[in-house]
């Protein structure tokens, strides 16, 4: 019988157990979540695609030409996505599987459910039908982009760690469905053939309003379920974030709906899209300062010091910092150094990202652990070759220890686990009985200098008459027929005798003797 593994070690604890990946990314064949999400998207986009064909049909040259417009713009979008990451670099595979949900599931999904959420609002809520559409289409179509993001913190490859994890992709998803909406009112205004609607549609939904359309909706959304599934707050909290970024994300949705201002469209979306952008950013700021803090934690208790130390971390912490300590290593020691400290930098992160998503001592730490090992020693080599003093982006080495405090350190850290497990009295009783043994059946060394002054006068030739002088007494234990209060000298070696000068073989006193008393 094998004892099982204990679990890698991490940061903290959630409320809820977070299981271990097993895959690289989100594919994962042994997971029901998966292959319902699976379903759910093949099923959307069945139901899309005849609606995006009808589209290409009605003018097929500005068709084509909305669909590549928006595909470049999802492309630039994801990118400034990623740079809004601190610490994390996500799988690509599973930003593909969330791009899809949102550009095939959720529309395909809303396409379907959208009529019944209309005639039900219609028939609850007396008022315009503008008013109307502007509740009626949040309602629908933020639950099932939130799904998604569900399913993806439901699968253990997808990594999905923290709120800041929620928020990036519930952007990305929020991403897909624009794109996959834009393209398809693009389309459906430009069928007169006129390629200026299109340009049109992409400067009043991509430029001006992409900062405060559906990724910013779903991404607060996102933010409550990385919360939730990821925090060792309590349930009536979890929850509450839960709900209550979802529901936030309904109304930012349905106020940026609403016909609120009158005036014209690119007038109207500045007005009612900046106060959602602010609220987004708090949103944003909230999710990164307990990514940050989460690092740190990891940095301070679970990643070695040699690896990422706490001072390490305060360099990583922000892209402002690393990229200044990579210009200094540009003035100190180059280009190459520079180059090398991004590599570091980049590999720190990534043991972090790995521990924070994994738990440490698994495959993937201990491989990314041996590149930071070696890409410091490459960076320490570069700095020294330049003649560069604790370069930056390195932690100074310790100073070397000496072999006596060495010992101290050991002897201090064996007694305090002795006191732990045996306490004070135990270690005294311990103490005393070894000594007494060691004074009754052992050999008792005691060696006396005496000043150079005081040494007898040896006569000329003598071979060893530059030796120190030196009395050795050994002390045994006494002989049976010997009275136990009278010690025995016992005589000294051949060697002794050798080394040491001639004395007169006179009967030694107790007050030559030193320690040993006198006879009786």
């Amino acid at each position: 019988m094998t004892t099982a593994e204990p679990p890698p070690t991490t940061v903290a604890i959630a409320t809820l157990r977070r299981p271990l990946p097993r895959t690289a990314t989100f594919v994962d064949v042994r997971s029901l979540v998966f292959w319902a999400g699976a379903a759910v998207t093949l099923y959307g986009l069945v139901t899309w695609l005849p609606l995006v064909a009808a589209s290409l049909r009605i003018q097929p040259a500005t068709g084509v030409l909305s669909g590549i417009v928006w595909l470049l713009y999802g492309c630039a979008f994801l990118l400034v996505l990623y740079r809004m990451e601190l610490f994390e670099r996500r799988s690509p595979m599973t930003v593909a599987g969330a791009l899809a949900w949102g550009a095939f599931a959720a529309p395909g999904l809303a396409a379907a459910s959208a009529p019944a959420m209309h005639d039900l609002v219609a028939a609850v809520l007396p008022v315009d039908e503008a008013w109307i559409s502007s509740f009626a289409a949040p309602l629908v179509e933020e639950p099932l982009k939130w799904l998604g993001i569900v399913a993806l913190a439901l699968i253990p490859g997808a990594r999905l760690r923290s709120a800041a994890d929620g928020l990036f992709y519930g952007a990305v998803v929020g991403l897909g469905f624009q794109v996959s909406e834009s393209f398809m009112y693009s389309a459906v205004l430009s069928s007169d053939g006129t390629a200026a609607t299109v340009w049109a549609m992409l400067i009043l939904r991509g430029v001006v309003g992409g900062l405060w359309n559906h990724p910013t909706f779903s991404a607060m959304s996102g933010a409550g379920v990385g919360y939730f599934f990821n925090a060792s707050a309590g349930p009536w909290r979890r929850w509450g974030v839960l709900v209550g970024t979802l529901a936030l994300a309904i109304v930012v949705h349905g106020f940026f709906n609403t016909p609120i201002v009158n005036a014209n469209a690119f007038i109207s979306s500045i007005i009612k899209g900046v106060p959602v952008l602010l609220l987004f950013l708090w949103v944003l700021r909230w999710a990164h300062l307990r990514e940050r803090r989460t690092f740190a934690g990891l940095a301070a208790d679970v990643v070695p010091d040699d690896l990422v130390s706490p001072a390490d971390f305060r360099l990583l912490a922000t892209r402002r910092v690393r990229q200044g300590l990579r210009r200094e290593a540009t003035r100190r020691a180059g280009r190459e150094a520079a180059r090398t400290l991004k590599y570091l930098q980049g590999a720190q992160l990534s043991l972090l990202t790995a521990t924070h998503e994994d738990g440490w001592d698994t495959p993937r730490t201990i491989e990314l652990s041996e590149d930071v090992r070696t890409i410091q020693a490459d960076l320490r080599a570069l700095y020294a070759a330049a003649g560069v003093v604790n370069g930056p982006g390195l932690t100074p080495e310790p100073a070397p220890v000496s072999s006596r405090r060495i010992r101290v350190q050991r002897w201090a850290e064996t007694t305090r686990g002795r006191l732990e497990t045996e306490g004070a009295r135990q270690m005294v009783r311990d103490a005393a009985t070894g000594a007494t043994e060691k004074v009754a059946t052992g050999a008792i060394r005691i060696v006396r200098r005496r000043p150079v002054a005081q040494a007898p006068v040896l006569p000329p030739g003598h071979l060893d008459d530059q030796a120190p002088v030196t009395e050795t007494l050994t002390l045994r234990r006494p002989l049976a027929s010997t009275p136990a209060a009278t010690p025995v000298v016992a005589p000294a070696s051949e060697s002794q005798r050798t080394h040491e000068p001639q004395r007169n073989h006179e009967p030694q006193r107790a007050d030559d003797a030193g320690d040993a008393p006198a006879n009786t």
